[in-house]
């Protein structure tokens, strides 16, 4: 009883100390966090030699709405997505989003005798191929070198919702988890407002094993959010004919999100605020390692690769075997914090 009494003004002093905040510590302008999707030709190999096409293997396939147009972009080399808080108003963080794709494949339709503005440069152009149907439409096909997204949106401080420049509500960020308040059963996590559809929180899994990134190594614990949504339909684009799964993998310990997607499919607010209401990514080493090698250390498909976040360390305090319910007690009071996280493992992977 007396170890409890202790914890519990651990915990008193902590909230003190570091008031509740629905943004970690370390969200601050000028923070920025990249996740990366890299090619990785033991992967492709393999993929093909199970009978696999070569151009199904891609970093990142983009369903993208641009100007009333919808693009399907196929990435099949590295591709990085890199968030930057780029600054606040009032009581939004406002963000920006670029992401680079490399080997692209971009295929859109058209109604005969009418055009779209292309969002890429030329000079990255590699050729351009067109096949009208005897309805008229148009089918386009270009290929580029390379690609470059662009978006900003918002993201409301006290509850790190989601809105994009018109104002819409997205969901929640998937850049952060609030260390202070795990999210519960039910909760509605995404929103894809022109199509009246919802994502919500499944159920939020803690593990006792560290989890990988090219940034470093997090954890123990770590912990894993599983989502859940209807069938999503979007016409003549794709088409889920059972629930539609999402999983965040984070830190509890500082909220950071490791990899935004444990599933390949990515369906993020953060993204849907700028175009993409959908889009699936596969770290090709990634994969290698997981369905080749059997290796579950890491974070997700599209992991933690950069950021310039400031994380307060501390110490781990060494536990026995015998004391292993003391040692979660001892992080759920860093969870707690929020402002804490283990001193290992934090330089980038080379």
């Amino acid at each position: 009883m007396k170890a409890l009494r202790g914890l519990g003004v651990l915990f008193t002093i902590s909230l003190l100390v570091f008031p509740t905040s629905a943004a970690p510590y370390w969200v601050k302008p000028g923070v920025y966090i990249e996740y990366i999707a890299q090619r990785y030709d033991p992967y492709i190999e393999t993929q093909i030699s199970h009978g696999t096409k070569l151009e199904s293997v891609t970093t990142a396939s983009i369903l993208y709405f641009r100007n009333g147009t919808e693009y399907w972009v196929d990435s099949y080399n590295d591709t990085l997505i890199k968030f930057k808080i780029l600054g606040e108003s009032g009581e939004y963080f406002v963000v920006g989003v670029i992401i680079e794709l490399k080997n692209v494949t971009i295929k859109f339709s058209l109604h005969n005798g009418t055009s779209a503005p292309a969002f890429w440069e030329s000079t990255d152009m590699l050729s351009t191929s067109k096949r009208v149907s005897a309805d008229g439409e148009v089918s386009v096909k270009v290929k580029l070198r390379s690609l470059r997204i662009f978006g900003e949106y918002r993201i409301r401080k006290r509850d790190g919702m989601v809105f994009g420049i018109d104002g819409r509500p997205y969901g929640h960020t998937f850049l952060w988890i609030n260390p202070n308040e795990t999210p519960k059963g039910n909760d509605t996590f995404v929103v894809l407002p022109t199509l009246n559809w919802t994502m919500k929180v499944e159920r939020v899994s803690a593990m006792d094993k560290p989890k990988k990134t090219y940034y470093g190594e997090f954890g123990p614990p770590t912990a894993i959010l599983s989502l859940m949504g209807p069938p999503l339909v979007i016409k003549g684009r794709l088409e889920f004919t059972t629930q539609t799964p999402g999983g965040i993998c984070y830190d509890p310990a500082t909220g950071m999100v490791l990899s935004p997607t444990t599933l390949s499919i990515l369906i993020s607010p953060d993204l849907a605020a700028i175009g993409i209401p959908f889009a699936s990514f596969m770290d090709e080493r990634v994969a290698y390692d997981q369905m080749v090698k059997g290796n579950p250390m890491w974070a997700g498909l599209l992991p933690l690769y950069d950021t310039n976040a400031e994380f307060q360390r501390v110490e781990e305090v060494p536990f026995s075997k015998a004391k292993t319910p003391w040692k979660y007690a001892f992080w759920g009071s860093l969870v707690l914090l929020g402002s804490i996280m283990t001193a290992k493992g934090w330089r980038k992977s080379k």
